[in-house]
């Protein structure tokens, strides 16, 4: 039996050695061991261990075209000092775990000469170790097992024995190391691509999972065993549950050369929560088990990034993840409904230890009218009763919802209700920051002004951000400030549309002319809460509205624009007319709507145009089902509890300010009530003209002052916007008549010169859009609602 063994083992040496190094003798094998032995014995010390996703291992494993062992979870990458593709054995405390291939990678993949890479699986498999000694493999401690029994790990996928089959005889078509009670974690792309790619039922599956029970062999001195068909008979068992290699979820993507400095580094922006459900869902996980049902309901917006949290959860504990939507479930009948919950909670507890998901709850129960059925929801609590009962392995369930329109009898079926909030300034740089790693991208903008740029976008949103981003650039993994303005113009556009805000207008102050004093003002009211926010959160005072009133054609608008563009603020315009609507309730839900998109995209202005129409004095707008007063009671409502838990600035707009409700005039709604008039002297005219003609390109003889004095006194911005308008164009007709045809194509805007004449062209059609009447009634206006403490001297504003 010794000669046997021997030859055996000689055999087993020169086939390794032939695989390892064709191109010599297989003699010089034995000789390049004995030196490499020595040099390990003698730099023997402790390695501490580093996971990483199999995938960066199976990477790894591709680049050096390693023939022999292309097992990603018995391979271990190690520091050139140490050992350059030879089989070693991992010791913890004086006692040998297991086998693996070791393969040398350079300083920059691996920089701790004191760790060792290897993948989740293999760790789990080592029993979660931290340190461990590496050792030389004697050509007699490798050998082929006679026969290995495994048993299919059962998840929530529907594979066939057709299919386990394949998978089994294509995996082991080339060594792999083997130990008894072995998770093995077989890639299902990898190793079946003929029924990954051409069958839908198999798309989803990443990976199958086996239990190793038992390893024949006539060898007992040794734990781990090469197993590969035609020299080791496998055997399969019936099925088990067990739990799976913990892994961090999404690396695989990082770059080879970096994954050891990034898994531990980068945030994704999402861990608070991750950690609070963890914290949550652990004591299910224990042994002694709690008298208590682990169900938990995961409330966010759509896009939130609430099924990466659910997902990456799953992996760091352990857990398969069966994932199910509402609409899965809810069928035209009851019966039917029944009949399909009560099959997902059966296929649920064949798989344990599992998270099961259920998706767009907030649907869930719902018949075919749209409306709860009480049916549903009784038979779901009732079934969760059964649902956890009698299972050896635990059984999470979490529910994801887009809304938190939920009826109470099933929210009262949770145990715990998570919120996933819009991110601020650090999250939103964090996510940024994650995406781009993960996608091997480079970014040589400043992230920090991004994140402020992008107040209200969630998860989903900055992953499309970065995909705009990345196709605008020339270089697709270089991405620089210009790809991302490119990009947040494409994603605002996109935003506003989705949360019924428009595009945040490009208007500066110099874009503003005249008014100084009432730009200060709101300036003053505006900027001091967002750069001083810890002075005034002890005080709870806080300053929310200001309304601008005057005749048409003043500016207001304008004026508002400008201070989102400034202040670098989310901007929502609110036309009156468009929160009213027919059905009963749906007007102040309307309203309930806008506060609540302003609070997702703290700090946040609510510009509210044509004021008058949404908010008029109660009880004499003369509707006969009560909506104004019913409105304005809203209005009133959202406003005093405003800022108590986001920063939002109001700013109102009207034309007559007498036919507003007082209520919305008193001091914690509308605090500075601001009058913007027409030009009244002519420095403020000639402010207002430098600003709409700073873009044109003048003649040497223009004279704006003698163009101030040729226009009427109660001249408004909107009436110099005309003026200006009409001498370019009549420039350009100007322009046209003079040159041929075959001259126009080669004409630019540079060529485009406004005179003098241009100006008095447009002067004869110009007519003043206020007439004295109106004046002398918005004067009046200013008067009665002019306070001590908010006089300010009146001057134009261009629009």
């Amino acid at each position: 039996m010794e000669k046997q063994d021997l030859t055996k083992s000689v055999k087993v040496l020169i086939y390794v050695s032939f695989l390892r190094f064709p191109k010599y003798s297989p003699y010089f094998f034995p000789f390049c061991m004995l030196i490499i032995y020595n040099r390990i014995r003698k730099n023997q010390k402790l390695f501490n261990i580093v996971s990483v996703p199999s995938e960066l291992i199976r990477k790894v494993i591709e680049d050096y075209h390693l023939t022999f062992c292309d097992d990603e979870n018995n391979t271990i990458l190690i520091n050139k000092n140490y050992s350059n593709g030879y089989f070693v054995k991992i010791i913890y405390r004086s006692c040998v775990k297991r086998i693996v291939y070791a393969v040398e990678t350079s300083n920059h993949k691996v920089n701790n000469e004191s760790a060792i890479v290897m993948s989740d699986t293999l760790k789990h498999n080592l029993g979660n170790i931290e340190d461990v000694k590496l050792s030389f493999v004697q050509p007699n401690e490798i050998y082929f097992a006679t026969e290995i029994d495994l048993s299919l790990v059962n998840t929530n996928y529907d594979i066939s024995n057709a299919v386990i089959d394949a998978v089994i005889k294509n995996y082991f078509k080339t060594p792999k190391f083997v130990c008894r009670n072995d998770l093995i974690v077989i890639n299902f792309q990898k190793y079946a691509p003929e029924f990954f790619y051409t069958s839908t039922k198999y798309r989803n599956v990443k990976y199958v999972y086996f239990k190793c029970n038992k390893i024949i062999s006539k060898h007992s001195k040794v734990n781990t065993f090469l197993c590969m068909i035609g020299e080791t008979t496998v055997k399969q068992s019936a099925n088990v549950q067990s739990y799976i290699a913990p892994t961090v979820k999404d690396m695989c993507s990082f770059k080879e050369e970096d994954f050891y400095n990034l898994i531990s580094k980068c945030r994704d922006g999402l861990e608070d929560y991750k950690e609070e459900i963890e914290r949550a869902v652990k004591p299910f996980l224990r042994k002694h088990k709690l008298d208590l049902k682990p169900t938990f309901l995961l409330q966010g917006n759509k896009g939130a990034g609430k099924s990466l949290i659910v997902s990456s959860l799953a992996s760091k504990l352990g857990l398969h993840l069966y994932e199910t939507a509402s609409g899965d479930i809810t069928s035209s009948t009851y019966a039917q409904t029944e009949t399909k919950l009560r099959n997902i909670f059966f296929k649920t507890r064949l798989c344990t230890p599992c998270i099961l998901t259920i998706k767009n709850f907030e649907n869930f129960g719902k018949n075919n009218e749209g409306e709860y059925d009480e049916r549903i929801m009784s038979f779901f609590r009732t079934e969760l009763d059964s649902l956890f009962q009698n299972n050896s392995f635990p059984l999470i369930l979490i529910c994801v919802s887009n809304s938190k329109e939920i009826p109470s009898e099933l929210t009262r079926a949770f145990l715990e209700i998570f919120t996933i909030k819009s991110p601020d300034d650090n999250q939103r740089v964090q996510m940024l920051n994650w995406i781009l790693k993960s996608r091997n991208l480079e970014n040589c903008a400043n992230l920090t002004e991004i994140a402020q740029k992008t107040h209200g976008f969630l998860f989903e949103d900055f992953k499309a951000l970065i995909y705009h981003a990345q196709k605008d650039s020339s270089d697709n993994c270089l991405l620089n400030k210009d790809n991302f303005d490119h990009a947040l113009d494409i994603m605002q556009l996109n935003y506003n549309q989705s949360i019924g805000a428009p595009k945040i207008p490009q208007v500066q102050w110099s874009d503003v002319g005249g008014l100084n004093d009432v730009k200060q003002e709101i300036i003053r009211t505006i900027n001091l809460p967002l750069r001083h926010p810890e002075i005034l959160k002890t005080t709870g005072l806080k300053r929310s509205g200001i309304l601008l009133y005057g005749p048409p054609g003043t500016g207001k608008t304008l004026i508002a624009k400008a201070v989102a563009t400034e202040c670098n603020l989310c901007f929502l315009s609110v036309k009156g007319p468009e929160l009213l609507n027919m059905y009963v309730g749906q007007s102040e839900q309307n309203v309930r709507e806008v506060f609540e998109k302003a609070r997702e995209a703290s700090p946040c202005i609510i510009f509210f145009d044509e004021l008058d129409s949404l908010a008029p004095n109660r009880g004499v707008s003369g509707d006969s089902g009560g909506v104004m007063d019913r409105v304005v009671s809203q209005l009133l409502a959202e406003m005093d509890g405003l800022n108590q838990t986001a920063t939002i600035f109001i700013i109102g707009a009207t034309n007559r300010p007498d036919l507003i409700d007082p209520a919305l005039l008193r001091p914690g709604r509308f605090d500075k009530l601001l009058y913007v008039g027409p030009c009244t002297d002519a420095e403020s005219k000639l402010s207002v003209l430098k600003a709409l003609t700073r873009k044109f390109k003048l003649d040497e003889d223009m004279n704006l002052k003698e163009i101030i004095k040729m226009c009427p006194k109660n001249i408004t911005g909107a009436d110099f916007y005309g003026l200006c308008s009409n001498a370019w164009m009549s420039s350009v007709r100007q322009l046209i008549e003079n040159n041929e045809n075959e001259k126009l194509q080669n004409l630019t805007q540079e060529d485009v010169i406004v005179t003098m004449d241009d100006f008095k062209v447009s002067l004869k059609s110009l007519k003043p859009s206020i007439r004295n009447e109106d004046l002398v009634y918005f004067e009046n206006l200013q008067r009665q609602f002019s306070t001590n403490e908010n006089k300010i001297k009146t001057k134009n504003l261009n629009k």
